[in-house]
């Protein structure tokens, strides 16, 4: 497709432009934009800083680049680029070996806030996210990816390699004990 049709491809579906991709820079520059504030949403959620999200976000869609012929469309383009994510963040600490906290969430804010979301302050938000920061890796990720990045269980167990089941568990987890945490705070 050459830049002069550039606007056609905001009508087609993401695993479709993911499967031209490989062939098609202009098709992967649409999913680039799709993608991005959502991608660097979740790991930012995963990191200590801007930096480093920016960084870690840049090396997810170069790696979705060099990576685009080996797009199966077998799952959504949406659960493939998150397992990259996912791998780029685990591998990023295993590297640094050190606890992530997440000091404040981007700024960007969904354009369609879930009813929850609504509900609580901006700084009760902030006290949740503090608290969601101090949860172990594996369930500061799905609740990430589950509230930030508004994934379904089947694409989190996709992208992050688990079952279905789990991903509940780790979820359910995480509830009980940001609820336990947060108990006594008027948060709830």
């Amino acid at each position: 497709m050459a830049s002069s049709t550039a606007p056609s491809l905001l009508h087609i579906d993401d695993d479709t432009l993911a499967i031209c991709a490989a062939t098609d820079f202009e098709a992967f520059a649409e999913l680039y934009r799709r993608f991005l504030p959502t991608v660097y949403r979740f790991v930012r959620s995963q990191t200590p800083d801007d930096a480093t999200a920016e960084d870690l976000t840049a090396q997810v869609f170069f790696n979705a680049l060099s990576s685009a012929g080996s797009f199966r469309a077998d799952g959504s383009y949406r659960s493939w680029l998150y397992r990259i994510a996912h791998n780029i963040v685990v591998s990023w600490r295993a590297r640094r070996d050190r606890s992530v906290t997440v000091e404040h969430l981007p700024d960007e804010e969904d354009p369609s806030p879930s009813p929850a979301s609504r509900a609580i302050s901006k700084d009760a938000l902030s006290e949740v996210w503090k608290k969601v920061a101090e949860l172990p890796a594996a369930q500061r990720e799905v609740v990430a990816l589950r509230y930030a990045d508004d994934l379904t269980t089947e694409e989190i167990a996709r992208a992050t390699r688990r079952s279905r089941g789990a991903v509940r568990i780790l979820l359910h987890r995480a509830r009980a004990r940001l609820r336990g945490s947060l108990q006594g705070n008027d948060l709830l």
